[in-house]
């Protein structure tokens, strides 16, 4: 059964990179039809090096880490799955070791904890060595891509010409006359979104480095720049102008996820009250960062801690698999996984986003609107504005920005051929190969 709460949470989560491999898709497909317009050639490079890309661009960093985590943490004797962030708050490490799901993640964390600088240089070193060989991967690509292009470019032409001389002379034998036609280093380093620009930034840089011709290069700035706008700055800045007009004109607050308002759990804690007491309490307990972690290990039954859960703001302890078990579902505890990094900041927005929607609520409630129709409204409204955000993005890159491309290239006529080819032809020229 398609879990819908899942896809809307999935593609309007800021911090997972299926959104950007939704959007990236879309720019493969947009570019790659686009350039087949001006030339199978053209159309064969621009597949091999979006394909490519995208491949190096999905698997590269989280392959080069899984084998880091197996090698160099396996090596080390230490728990590859802790996240380096929670260092951060000696107090905080210290209830993250107390409330340690299980003995065996207790005695990693103790490791940790003997020597945190140890810890934290296999982690700066996984973020470093992961991007550097993906990048490295990506050159590879490109140089190996080019040379491909070319050669087959090359080939191309002497069949083209051999054909032509053929044509010629048996025109010529029939008198027939013939025409060819023609935040932070750390913030950066251990959000997978944010490992992203990095890797990105590298893949635009080198692209523009080793772009083959002006034409070319002009292309990828066109083509960069609004795949860095569009992946990383303009989804973002949509949801945030369709979340505070969903609050200003219709007095809905569509700031949680999708899978809490898609299953009817907040609905429910609305409707029984047990949300007032809840946020009252979280709001209590959460002055410090130090007694707000203390309040989301002792209270799981409070309605802003179970819908941060379900938000996956706070993760849970999963059982590790045995090797016969790989195509099993991991099985998930009722405690959490103290190694994860909790957002602290993004909790509490948690808190202030129940809270104004508890204010629409009581006030929809007391215009004579019922908790179906507000909720209603509300899942409607959260759905509608992950739609026009991923569609946005997916329609200027797919669409726009391929298009700007091609009318660029036609508006200067002499631009319309792919530049590669036309440099092969004049070096075949120059060899004496082929004739002009």
């Amino acid at each position: 059964m398609i879990n819908v709460g899942k896809i809307y949470s999935t593609l309007g989560n800021s911090n997972s990179l299926v959104p950007l491999a939704v959007k990236d898709f879309s720019a493969t497909g947009g570019m790659t039809a686009g350039s087949f317009v001006t030339g199978k050639e053209e159309g064969q490079d621009r597949f091999i090096d979006e394909i490519g890309t995208e491949f190096i661009w999905l698997f590269g960093i989280p392959g080069f880490k899984w084998l880091y985590d197996k090698t160099v943490f396996k090596a080390l004797k230490l728990d590859s799955k802790f996240d380096v962030r929670n260092l951060e708050n000696k107090k905080i490490f210290e209830k993250i070791q107390k409330y340690a799901p299980n003995e065996s993640v207790k005695k990693n964390l103790e490791k940790i904890a003997k020597n945190p600088k140890n810890f934290k240089n296999a982690a700066f070193g996984k973020f470093i060595v992961s991007t550097t060989l993906t990048v490295g991967t990506y050159i590879g690509l490109t140089k190996i891509k080019q040379k491909y292009t070319e050669n087959k470019i090359r080939k191309n032409l002497i069949n083209e010409y051999n054909a032509k001389k053929q044509e010629d002379a048996k025109s010529k034998s029939s008198n027939t006359s013939f025409k060819g036609v023609g935040d932070t280093v750390k913030s950066i380093a251990f959000s997978p979104v944010k490992n992203m620009w990095i890797l990105d930034g590298c893949i635009t840089g080198e692209r523009l480095k080793d772009s083959r011709s002006t034409q070319e290069f002009i292309g990828y700035a066109i083509k960069e720049a609004s795949t860095l706008c569009f992946m990383y700055y303009a989804g973002g800045k949509i949801q945030e102008w369709l979340e505070k007009r969903a609050n200003k004109k219709y007095q809905k607050c569509i700031g949680l996820d999708a899978r809490v308002l898609e299953d009817g759990s907040a609905k429910e804690a609305f409707d029984n009250k047990s949300i007032i007491k809840s946020l009252e309490n979280f709001k209590a307990s959460s002055k410090t960062d130090e007694e707000l972690y203390e309040f989301l290990h002792k209270n799981p039954d409070n309605e802003i801690i179970k819908i941060a859960k379900k938000s996956d703001v706070i993760q849970m302890y999963k059982k590790p698999k045995k090797w016969h078990e790989i195509f099993k579902k991991q099985q998930v505890t009722d405690k959490i996984d103290t190694r994860k990094f909790i957002d602290l900041k993004e909790l509490r927005n948690i808190g202030n986003n129940v809270e104004t929607l508890l204010n629409q609520y009581s006030n929809a409630l007391k215009e004579g609107k019922s908790s179906e129709e507000f909720f209603k409204g509300v899942k409607k409204l959260k759905r509608n504005s992950i739609n026009m955000n991923i569609g946005t993005c997916i329609f200027a890159l797919g669409v726009v920005t391929p298009a700007i491309m091609l009318a660029k290239r036609f508006l200067a006529k002499s631009d319309v051929e792919f530049k590669t080819k036309s440099e092969v032809r004049e070096q075949l020229i120059k060899e004496g190969i082929i004739e002009a």
